[in-house]
């Protein structure tokens, strides 16, 4: 048992060494103005894209490649065009209609951009490309796709003072966008929408919610207990994400991501110890929930700004709702798998202590790699 542990730590070190360490999602703004001329601005992070892979799973080494390698980054930036525009794909009641780009940062502009954010944080460069469409009179629906290297893409939809739709657009799950008097979509269509990205943002984005999880259900006496200990953690993480996209505390920074790391290797150490009380182990992960919260604010909070609070209540709602719906999965995962491992002889104590020592050296490994990386020393 020990030795596939290690196995998988093994494995799993690697892609958490090279990940691209502080990647935002790609979020836009469209407004159909009078003349029904649709003018979409798209922020992404550049450098990622035109290495054609998603934000968060972009190799620093092939960054740095691109970005430094002489004219490799300028050689680049037609065929990125080329291929944001030919996944950039709008359907007015089921036709197609074609984009025109207007403005699609430049090589000099790029390094420029992230030579002004310093060495330590260099990437993400977060840039606008400006696109338009002329959209025919009397559509009704709007259907539109992105590039599939964009991953994830928030959406901020207006028509004059008449309409306004927010979504969460991924390239599973085209959005749908309803601009006439006609039928609207209704509230259950966006709310499953914001639900199922919570719930991706864990399973099988989020690495580290789960390996909190691990550790909250490796600590707790019974299945009800591990459940209940992930509420108190959504709770907290509801309370500083929202915090921050309403504006009430300031977007906290890259230093937010060792502390992360920091929250899962300490609650893997304190399931591990066992010396925690009840009570104590409800305070625990309220407390690495507000963390947690941070963290992922300092991801979304740039691209809901722009939003009414009233939109951001309801997308704050469904992402929670969607995270702990995907944290309550890990756990009954973990139950099950636990259950079928002592069901071929190994002592419960001895597997709970092997998991809780493996998850707290990867917290504390990861940290100890976040911190150098603020640091500049990797």
């Amino acid at each position: 048992m020990r030795r596939v542990f290690l196995l998988w730590l093994a494995a799993l070190l690697p892609t958490l060494l090279w990940a691209h360490p502080e990647w935002k999602e790609a979020s836009c703004i469209g407004v159909i103005d009078e003349q029904n001329t649709f003018a979409l601005t798209v922020k992404f992070d550049v450098p990622s894209f035109l290495v054609g892979q998603l934000p968060k799973y972009a190799p620093i080494k092939d960054l740095d490649a691109l970005m430094f390698t002489p004219g490799r980054l300028a050689s680049s930036i037609e065929p990125g065009r080329q291929l944001f525009l030919a996944g950039l794909r709008l359907e007015a009641d089921g036709k197609p209609v074609a984009w025109k780009i207007e403005t699609f940062p430049t090589a000099e502009q790029i390094l420029a951009q992230s030579g002004r954010q310093g060495e330590a944080d260099r990437y993400p460069v977060m840039m606008n490309a400006k696109f338009t469409a002329a959209v025919p009179a009397g559509t009704q629906k709007l259907v539109l796709r992105f590039p599939d290297a964009l991953g994830t893409v928030f959406t901020n939809l207006r028509k004059g003072m008449e309409f306004q739709t927010v979504m969460a657009v991924s390239k599973n799950e085209p959005g749908e966008f309803q601009i006439s008097d006609g039928p609207a979509p209704t509230d259950n269509q966006t709310i499953l929408t914001l639900l199922a990205d919570g719930f991706g943002h864990v399973l099988p984005a989020g690495w580290d919610h789960c390996l909190f999880m691990l550790a909250m259900f490796l600590g707790a006496a019974s299945l009800r207990q591990a459940l209940g200990r992930s509420l108190v953690f959504t709770l907290g993480h509801t309370l500083t994400l929202s915090a921050v996209a309403l504006g009430w505390i300031g977007n906290p920074g890259p230093w937010i991501e060792p502390f992360i790391a920091l929250t899962i290797g300490l609650g893997a150490l304190i399931a591990y110890r066992g010396t925690a009380s009840n009570r104590q182990m409800l305070v625990i992960p309220a407390v690495f929930g507000l963390v947690h919260g941070l963290g992922f604010a300092a991801a979304v909070s740039d691209r809901l700004k722009d939003w009414d609070n009233g939109s951001i209540v309801r997308i704050l709602i469904g992402f929670n709702i969607g995270i702990e719906l995907a944290q309550m999965a890990v756990i009954f995962t973990s139950a099950a798998l636990l259950w079928t491992v002592l069901r071929i002889g190994l002592t419960e104590t001895k597997v709970r202590r092997t998991l809780c020592l493996t998850v707290a050296i990867v917290g504390f490994g990861v940290m100890a790699w976040r911190v150098a990386g603020i640091a500049g020393l990797v």
